[in-house]
């Protein structure tokens, strides 16, 4: 159902707001509440094609590529100071489109200046490199070009902190974006693009196009003047995005989905390795990529851990988002709550025991919500379609061990390979296994950690390509090899 007057939410291209050359909008469904509270563009070829040709008119022609490094780290700085005393205004827009605790996006948004900050840093770090060669006479360096225009799309369940991790490297790079938000949670996007406003970017470097992928996302991935491609989301949608891009020749990073494991010694700290797991699977309802969706415990301590698990679970409050004592929001969309309870029916069919949740549930203060209980279930074999598709919900399968080699296996049988926990006293074991376990990220007696400084991304169905890390800026680049003869070139013809 529609609210009469609801707000619209145009493209923001070039500096400016821009209505859809169709005037065609999607309605963003509030999933607290069942119903829509915004529109948002639907994007089509001819407004893609106005943004990526915005930015590439940044790109080559605007102030932005006759900056000096300091110069461009400046504009990094001033965005940066912008989000410290204003992140604020981006919070609720947020929770109205993904239904995350605010609780969850006041953290993240309270820090989101320090990731730019962090990459204005390294771009003034950023120099070109001496080359070793072995031809006298010669000098050989490495120089880092920028790609040009980059596309950048996000998904739903953390958007900005997702668009931080690709724009704020990409930018130090001195590349220009078109960003393509996902069109179930676009308007917190479009309003830090109203925050950059205010900020000493030049109009044309950060673009946001919206719509659906199908459609807007397709045709920038296939825009002629796009260089790179930059996504986070599902499996299905990064081969979409690979097939797309190798059309035009054009590199990709991909950061898909996960079916993390978490490792549970008998000699662990039990109450620690329960905060983790816990956190690894409820925060954020489990929509993370990185969710610690199969728990695999030693023998001595199963009972014990199931317990307690089912016990924490069972006291989790449901509510409002928007308010700070809830504890569990709802699932993000009506589609994924579907597929979410498809999911735990099927594994109750095919033989899991569900020993915590697995019904939908509807809060008093939001009962035409997206809620689900949180779910555990015990007993999870390696043949049952739990252990391996991805939920991306507040479901935890649970199996056990008894030994370490088994550990390892059970870990490792899965097609993706995104993250991995291992909760041990014995810290020497804990790292021999997390060389053994086939997985981007691997965590030790914690989980869930997240820093500019640390690569991610995944192995496997995961993806390829690394966010963040030392490496970051340095891969929205270019190599160029740059040669310089320090003698005279010989004749390669004398005369006789």
């Amino acid at each position: 159902m529609k609210k009469r007057g609801m707000k619209k939410r145009d493209h923001f291209i070039n500096g400016n707001w821009v209505q859809p050359g169709k005037d065609r909008y999607i309605d963003s469904i509030d999933p607290a509440q069942g119903v829509s509270w915004t529109r948002i563009a639907q994007g089509s070829d001819e407004d893609v094609d106005l943004a990526v040709s915005a930015a590439q008119r940044a790109f080559v022609d605007g102030p932005w590529p006759r900056m000096s490094r300091e110069q461009r780290a400046n504009c990094l700085i001033s965005l940066a100071d912008v989000l410290e005393h204003r992140w604020p205004e981006l919070v609720e827009s947020e929770i109205r489109d993904n239904g995350k605790r605010i609780t969850e996006v006041n953290a993240q948004f309270a820090g989101l200046h320090t990731w730019y900050r962090y990459f204005a840093e390294q771009l003034l770090k950023l120099e070109p490199e001496p080359l070793d060669n072995q031809i006298p006479g010669i000098r050989n360096t490495a120089h880092f070009i920028p790609y040009g225009v980059v596309g950048v799309i996000t998904p739903w369940n953390s958007p900005l902190m997702i668009l931080v991790w690709k724009i704020a490297p990409a930018l130090a790079a001195g590349n220009t974006v078109v960003i393509k938000p996902s069109e179930h949670a676009s308007s917190s996007t479009l309003e830090f693009a109203r925050l950059s406003q205010d900020s000493t970017l030049p109009q044309g470097v950060l673009n946001v196009i919206t719509g659906y992928g199908h459609e807007a996302g397709e045709s920038l991935v296939r825009h002629p003047l796009i260089r790179k491609v930059t996504f986070t989301g599902s499996e299905n949608g990064g081969r979409k995005v690979a097939t797309a891009a190798a059309s035009g020749v054009i590199p990709t990073t991909l950061e898909l989905g996960g079916k993390s494991p978490q490792i549970v010694f008998g000699d662990a700290d039990i109450d620690n390795a329960l905060n983790g797991i816990i956190s690894g699977i409820f925060l954020s309802n489990g929509q993370t990529c990185v969710a610690g969706s199969r728990l695999i415990v030693e023998d001595s301590v199963y009972p014990q851990v199931v317990s307690k698990i089912v016990e924490r679970a069972n006291r989790l409050k449901a509510g409002d988002p928007l308010k700070l004592e809830t504890e569990i929001a709802p699932l993000a969309n009506q589609a994924h709550l579907q597929k979410v309870l498809e999911m735990i029916d099927e594994a109750k069919v095919q033989g899991a025991t569900c020993v915590c949740g697995g019904q939908q549930q509807y809060p008093e203060e939001c009962p035409n919500g997206f809620y689900v209980q949180p779910t555990v279930f015990t007993g999870v074999t390696t043949d049952m379609n739990l252990w391996h598709e991805e939920v991306f919900g507040p479901v935890l399968a649970i199996t056990r061990f008894s030994h370490e080699e088994e550990a390892v296996r059970l870990a490792n049988d899965s097609n993706y390979g995104l993250a991995a926990g291992i909760w041990s006293n014995d810290v020497d074991r804990a790292e021999r296994l997390a060389e053994q376990i086939h997985a981007g990220t691997v965590y030790i007696n914690h989980y869930r950690s997240v820093d500019p400084g640390s690569p991610i991304g995944g192995f496997k169905l995961s993806g390829y390509g690394r966010e963040l890390g030392p490496n970051a800026v340095k891969d929205f680049m270019q190599v160029k090899s740059v040669w310089v003869g320090c003698a005279p070139c010989t004749d390669p013809f004398p005369v006789v």
